[in-house]
């Protein structure tokens, strides 16, 4: 038991480091305690329950409560939404430290998981990359009268009209009352970066709109 408890730890580790390298809010630690708490929780619920009571009552909330720890991780900006890759991550290092702590051949399941994991978020990560900038990302500079309001109509404004908001950064405001924010936006090949800013230009509440 406790050299499934090490295995756990260390898998957990493995995809903990990658999310660590991208500086991502469950890095090294907290992968390597959810994948070793899974296991921990699933053979004290195999061992709670005997041999007469259903052994994966208790193991059974992991599922469930993995949620709350990733939903923590999810964060929102105007209608990008970030920490998706991270809580599903959390999600699949429950499901290996569960199955190590299952062991036998579901151990050897386990451990093919986490290098389908890391495989997939190191791999997967330079796929998009290259995916986005076929589409042209670019940074959009936009200063707006109204605030957080004003800025959600910018950006409900792209959204319609098929552009891709990947990032947005902090607002900042000056003394006039401006809202100045920048935009990372993936622009789909056709089209024209003059027709973006012609109609957030048109906008009563921009007042400037300029590519970076």
């Amino acid at each position: 038991m406790i050299g499934k408890l090490v295995l756990a730890l260390l898998l957990g580790g493995l995809v903990g480091l990658e999310r660590e390298r991208h500086d991502r809010p469950a890095g090294l630690r907290t992968n390597m305690l959810v994948c070793m708490g899974a296991a921990l929780i699933t053979m004290v619920s195999v061992q709670v329950a005997g041999t007469r009571n259903d052994p994966g009552r208790i193991a059974a909330q992991i599922v469930s409560g993995i949620g709350f720890l990733g939903a923590g991780t999810i964060l929102r900006q105007g209608n990008v939404i970030r920490g998706l890759t991270t809580a599903a991550g959390l999600w699949v290092v429950a499901g290996i430290g569960m199955a190590v702590a299952a062991g036998g051949p579901v151990m050897v399941v386990a451990i093919f998981g986490t290098l389908l994991a890391v495989v997939t978020l190191l791999v997967m990560s330079r796929v998009e990359h290259r995916l986005i900038h076929r589409r042209h990302v670019h940074t959009l500079v936009v200063r707006v009268r109204g605030g957080q309001v004003a800025i959600g109509g910018v950006l409900t404004v792209l959204s319609e009209m098929g552009v891709d908001v990947r990032a947005t950064s902090p607002v900042e405001r000056s003394a006039e009352g401006v809202a100045q924010v920048r935009l990372r936006l993936s622009v789909t090949p056709g089209r024209s970066e003059e027709e973006i800013l012609q109609d957030l230009q048109s906008r009563p509440e921009v007042e400037e709109a300029y590519w970076e």
